[in-house]
């Protein structure tokens, strides 16, 4: 039994769901009403015991296991839910080595000790009389109790060994407080003292919601620095942290975008304001490891950063990050020319807020929330923006100045793949500097040595072949499938895994197989086409590597997979499968393969289907009893279409046996 396994036969579903969601029985199932978007009128949640599966009938129509329920609930990834639930379980994931047990216990040590300072120093800051003016300061920026006890704001007394004497009463030693932060060492002096002193303490938590660190706000008005970090600790490295996301991850996940702002308290107020995917970056810009981390949850990005000088700068390193995060040779400084090639690679959709002079998202939300939606949702597209900003510091009636603009922002409008997206920069670049479009194109064609250059072509992929990297299409709707778990059958099973172990040593036969799917007017695959969480995390990553065009197997990934998905991997090729010396019959059977599959997956979710609609009508629920029938000739629509995809390909099977004879 894997630890996956293990894992769901010590935990049931319905005991996981019912932590959060209010269930009643229907028959064999269990409804109620989903956690996933606003509705109080039609419990369209169904779990299924007998299978330890859920789906969602309505606006959602979304569906899984334990895993992807709590994946969706908590906004966590593969690695975290399995942890977290191996944890709840008591499931060991692996054997740790000897001194990777001792680095784990000092480091649960750490946040231990640095959860009980967010504790000390957030009683001081609600009781302590020298903290009055810490509290009518946080009064003044207009927080509320809730969101003060929510993320736990906090003072430092204005001494020297406070916070070490403190702990010290507690048996903490000054080498745990040093490690932790909490205090300073002067090797001049050779002295020790604490190292927040006279400011409001912000603890800082990491995604999984561990307490790593702080960052400390002066109260003085001429106080330096304004803000005081934590130092580099084994768990505060701050390019590697995005404030607030252990909060926001799961509304980022909804809301299928993030929104990325310059200090704690614009996160704090934005919260407050009832905007919940909000993060800040750590430091001056963002840095790869924290776009690393957020593209676990979302791959749209907005951008709002304060409007000054330093906004703007910092909005402009944000970019130059971005661009780099994918692409290690690039040249380290700005080239606008790589923005938009960056959104290729992170298959990203990257804007900018452009921020009111003078104001920061705290003032804006303070003010008027609703001004605060706008501005996001008139966020700028990347482009837009560096044109904006380019223009901005020269000046327009100077021709040269005109001509270097244009020079800086042309290779970034040819880059752009989209024809229509292309041609609108272009007009808001003529209209910017108020010249023609054609002049402005015929600056694509430039003489070099008397020697026409036409514009750059995108450097080849990373195997070496010349065939320009397409980012792929973007998906369609998920097909709406039931994600079986323990009931799916072993026909199913096995082809899934079939499917997967081929895939592992050739990635582009994803490729293959989806363009064969769209020409049978089929959905693409997409993760939701597979049962086990491990699977889906194993496509996602297949996927992955055919997306940047790479025909090397997944093996070459082997260092950085998870132990849970290596072992996934070595179960698969233990397996005998059927392969094929022909591609394109070894596609066809792929396709037909994945044809079946779906035809017995929404087949099944037809006959619970059945069920749900006899029991709702038993108990005259005409509103339930429309819903499911409502979904009952979705699935129709669905069996019908792949009966045509699968009647089409044995065609062209026939035609091409009959050609042969």
């Amino acid at each position: 039994m894997t630890p996956i396994d293990e894992i769901k036969s010590r935990l049931d579903l319905v005991d996981i769901v019912a932590e959060t969601v209010e269930l009643r029985k229907s028959g064999r199932s269990l409804t109620g009403f989903c956690p996933f978007h606003s509705n109080t009128k039609t419990p369209s949640f169904v779990v299924f015991p007998e299978t330890q599966t859920w789906r969602c009938f309505g606006a959602c129509a979304d569906g899984g296991d334990l895993f992807s329920y709590v994946m969706k609930r908590e906004g966590s990834d593969f690695r975290e839910t399995l942890e977290n639930l191996a944890s709840r379980a008591g499931v060991i994931l692996e054997e740790a080595t000897p001194q990777q047990k001792a680095k784990k216990v000092e480091q649960e040590q750490q946040a231990d000790l640095l959860e009980a300072a967010a504790d000390y120093f957030h009683n001081l800051f609600m009781h302590a009389p020298q903290a009055q003016y810490a509290r009518e300061y946080v009064k003044r920026r207009g927080l509320s109790a809730e969101t003060i006890r929510t993320y736990k704001i906090g003072f430092a007394l204005n001494r020297w060994d406070a916070c070490r004497t403190h702990f010290d009463t507690q048996g903490y030693s000054v080498k745990e407080l040093l490690d932790g932060g909490l205090l300073t060492h002067n090797e001049d002096k050779g002295t020790t003292y604490d190292r927040f002193r006279n400011r409001l303490m912000i603890p800082i938590r990491d995604v999984n919601g561990r307490y790593v660190g702080f960052g400390a706000r002066t109260l003085e008005p001429d106080g330096i620095p304004k803000y005081l970090n934590s130092p580099q600790t084994d768990l505060f490295d701050k390019s590697r942290l995005l404030y607030g996301l252990d909060l926001a991850k799961r509304h980022i996940r909804e809301e299928g975008q993030a929104v990325i702002v310059e200090g704690y308290m614009d996160v704090i107020s934005v919260w407050q304001g009832g905007f919940r995917n909000v993060v800040a970056q750590m430091g001056t810009a963002l840095t790869p490891q924290q776009l690393q981390l957020l593209k676990r949850y979302t791959k749209k990005f907005v951008i709002a950063l304060d409007a000054d000088a330093a906004g703007i700068r910092a909005t402009m390193r944000g970019l130059e990050v971005a661009r780099q995060t994918l692409d290690r040779t690039a040249e380290f400084r700005f080239d606008p020319t790589g923005l938009v090639r960056e959104e290729g690679r992170l298959e990203a959709d990257i804007r900018v807020v452009m921020m009111p002079e003078g104001e920061d998202p705290d003032s804006i939300v303070s003010r008027d929330p609703a001004e605060w939606k706008t501005l996001i949702d008139q966020a700028k597209p990347v482009v837009e923006y560096v044109i904006g900003v380019m223009a901005a510091e020269a000046d327009l009636n100077d021709p040269k100045a005109k001509t270097r603009v244009a020079e800086q922002v042309i290779p970034l409008i040819r880059d752009v793949e989209n024809p229509i997206e292309r041609e609108h920069y272009w007009q808001i670049l003529a209209r910017t500097l108020r010249v023609d479009v054609q002049a402005l194109q015929r600056l694509q064609v430039a003489k070099k040595g008397g020697r026409v250059v036409a514009p750059a072509k995108p450097r080849p992929v990373v195997d070496g072949t010349k065939k320009r990297r397409q980012a792929p299409p973007p998906p369609p709707p998920p097909a709406r499938i039931l994600n079986s778990g323990r009931g799916r059958s072993a026909a199913v099973r096995k082809r899934e895994e079939n499917f997967l172990r081929e895939c592992l040593d050739n990635p582009l036969l994803v490729r293959r197989v989806n363009r064969m799917l769209s020409e049978q007017n089929a959905p693409i695959l997409n993760e939701g086409d597979f049962s086990s969480s491990e699977d889906q995390a194993l496509f996602g990553l297949i996927n992955h590597q055919q997306s940047l065009g790479r025909v090397a197997p997944i093996i070459e990934m082997w260092d950085s997979l998870d132990a849970i998905l290596q072992q996934r991997i070595r179960n698969l090729q233990a397996q005998s499968g059927l392969a094929s010396n022909q591609t394109e019959r070894r596609v066809e059977r792929l396709v037909l393969s994945v044809l079946d599959w779906r035809q017995e997956k929404v087949t099944r979710l037809n006959d619970e289907l059945k069920q749900l609609i006899h029991h709702a009508r038993i108990e005259g629920n005409q509103t339930l009893v429309t819903t499911y029938t409502k979904e009952q000739l979705t699935l129709v629509k669905q069996l019908q279409q792949i009966y045509r995809a699968k009647g089409a390909m044995s065609a062209v099977a026939r035609r091409r046996s009959e050609e042969k004879i």
